[in-house]
């Protein structure tokens, strides 16, 4: 295997070791912030004005219920609206970080598989034209290992992506119980006014 093959496959394999970390940790991190409560226990306490219950976790949506049946059970409904947007735009922030390398990985480590099998290639035409005619089956076997680095590429590639788009239906899935609770509480504050 030629220099440029090499050099890729070595960037390769450590996007694909940052790739992996970087999953396990998401997946550690919004497995914390997912609660196992139901939003609808939480729905039905609040419509029939019972006390709310307490939570009692790292997730989002026992954050959010904190922040509404506390610091601010007693503001108008536009204070409420503001402070959710802004406390859902920071958790957002939260959950969504490192997201972005994941599909930077998933989208250009294929390209740079490829690019190194141009490389590979290139070498294998250098080599054709050096011995004239009579290395085919060397430039075959350069030309076979070239297309290795375009394998790789998309080895590192789709468990980025798939990892991403997972990760994003988490996200959203952890964050629009929030925003349906949000609307609940102000529903039933304008109707209890």
């Amino acid at each position: 295997m030629e220099w440029g093959a090499r050099i890729t496959l070595a960037v390769l394999v450590l996007l694909s070791f940052f790739s992996v970390a970087l999953i396990l940790e998401r997946r550690k991190f919004l497995r914390r912030k997912t609660d196992p409560v139901s939003l609808t226990d939480l729905k039905t306490s609040l419509r029939k004005g019972q006390a709310l219950p307490a939570l009692t976790s790292e997730s989002v949506i026992a954050n959010y219920w904190a922040l509404l049946s506390q610091e601010l059970s007693d503001s108008p409904s536009d204070v409420i609206d503001r402070a959710t947007r802004s406390f859902l735009s920071e958790e957002r922030q939260k959950l969504e970080q490192g997201l972005t390398f994941l599909a930077t990985i998933g989208s250009n480590a294929p390209f740079i598989g490829l690019f190194g099998t141009v490389l590979g290639i290139i070498q294998a035409f250098g080599e054709l034209s050096a011995k004239q005619g009579s290395g085919s089956s060397s430039v075959m076997s350069s030309i076979s290992e070239a297309l290795i680095a375009t394998a790789v590429g998309l080895l590192v590639a789709i468990p980025a992506v798939i990892a991403y788009n997972f990760f994003q239906r988490r996200v959203r899935e952890i964050l629009t119980p929030c925003e349906i609770l949000r609307d609940e509480y102000l529903a039933f504050r304008r109707q209890k006014d």
